[in-house]
């Protein structure tokens, strides 16, 4: 019977139900639209740079990150990567060499990493050729191609076929340079990147620092199923020994601090919201007691006891939940699913982005317990909120109420 009552109290003022309810709806679609946006952004930052610089993991010597010096090698690296492009469960795989140095135009110099690529093996790598805006991707056949950042460009005044010295020291510490002509440019998701990044041919940029042809710095591994990181780290240990072997956790621990954050930011965001979403039912169920004062009245005169109108006023805002939660759930859920395939075009910010690595496409996401998350604590802020309406009507004294207007 009090079930029945407290759904027909709902709908007596079907407009106040209603404001309750849009409110629910808007509150969760909000939050749940916030924080995929957000989640995009952060996991398409996570994605570029796993994907498109550092690749799930690396292997270098355990000096080599420390002072990037190129005489700490990873010798015999050919047998290591034929074994790596066996194993099934690696997608890609990749040496470079690498050193750090000057890059000299007709108009200034500054500070570079040079990295000694393969052509063939980097297309499924960093993907440097589908980011040219100029040039091809080193189609001239020279080994003296270079392919250079836009931003580092403009700063030198670089056009297609403009010359530049590179400068830096080989494994015996002595200065070497020379001189390559720009056969791109490139344009990647992080411009800051794109200022001191080169990319040269390996097997040039091996003989200039005098290595050795089995002899490189680093090997990048793209795998196929990241849940499979952590066995095949393991496996890459075994494999090669001596060498210091990190993930992509490892290599940037501000992109986990990214992950990490954001699970808090979920709570702050949702709290924040849910907050308004209290005012708004406190004061709707509020209005809704203080209208009724005479009819409460004469339910506790006819027997209902305090404990049953306090459970009735409670069961009223519990509907008006329920109807709320799952429409604002499901208009969440339509929109990140519909957002998260076409995408929200912010190109118009792409610079200012672009500066802190984050892409100017943004595919909405987020997981199925962040929707639990949300719904929990909706569902948990509606019942506290229809706490002080209730508690209002057990203040009512029946002779008095019956006498209201």
């Amino acid at each position: 019977m009090l079930f029945q009552i407290a759904w027909r109290n709902i709908w007596r003022n079907t407009s106040r139900s209603l404001v309750v309810v849009s409110s629910i709806i808007i509150g969760i679609w909000a939050g749940i639209f916030i924080l995929s946006f957000s989640w995009g952004m952060y996991k398409n930052n996570i994605n570029e740079s796993v994907y498109k610089q550092l690749s799930h993991i690396q292997i270098h010597d355990p000096d080599f990150k420390q002072e990037m010096d190129p005489r700490f090698i990873i010798p015999d690296s050919d047998s290591i990567l034929e074994q790596l492009e066996s194993d099934s469960r690696i997608a890609s795989v990749s040496s470079r060499v690498i050193a750090t140095g000057m890059i000299t135009s007709t108009t200034t110099a500054s500070g570079v990493t040079i990295y000694g690529i393969n052509p063939v093996s980097e297309t499924k790598q960093i993907g440097l050729g589908q980011n040219l805006i100029e040039g091809a991707y080193f189609g001239s056949g020279k080994d003296n191609e270079i392919l250079i950042g836009q931003k580092l460009s403009k700063k030198h005044k670089l056009k297609l076929k403009s010359k530049v010295v590179l400068t830096f020291t080989d494994v015996n510490s002595e200065i070497v340079s020379a001189a390559f002509r720009v056969g791109g440019i490139y344009r990647s998701k992080n411009i800051s990147l794109d200022e001191v990044n080169v990319y040269v041919k390996k097997e040039h940029l091996r003989n200039l620092l005098d290595l050795k042809p089995s002899e490189t710095n680093e090997i990048a591994i793209l795998i196929k199923d990241e849940e499979q990181l952590d066995s095949i780290t393991n496996y890459n240990k075994t494999l090669v020994p001596n060498a210091k072997i990190e993930d992509w956790r490892q290599l940037a621990p501000e992109l986990d601090l990214i992950i990490e954050s954001f699970n808090l930011y979920t709570y702050i965001i949702s709290g924040l919201i849910l907050l308004a979403l209290t005012c708004g039912i406190v004061n709707t169920m509020l209005m809704s007691v203080l209208e009724r004062i005479r009819e409460l009245g004469m339910l506790m005169a006819i027997g209902l006891n305090k404990r049953k109108i306090f459970f009735m006023i409670m069961l009223e805002t519990i509907y008006l939940t329920l109807i709320g939660c799952p429409i604002g759930l499901l208009m969440g859920w339509l929109t990140v699913t519909i957002l998260g395939r076409t995408g929200i075009d912010m190109s118009m910010f792409s610079e200012g982005l672009a500066s802190y690595g984050f892409s100017s496409m943004i595919y909405p996401a987020l997981d199925q317990e962040k929707y639990m998350i949300i719904m929990t604590m909706c569902f948990i802020t509606a019942i506290l909120s229809a706490i002080y309406p209730a508690y209002k009507a057990l203040q009512l004294n029946p002779s008095e109420a019956i006498r209201k207007i």
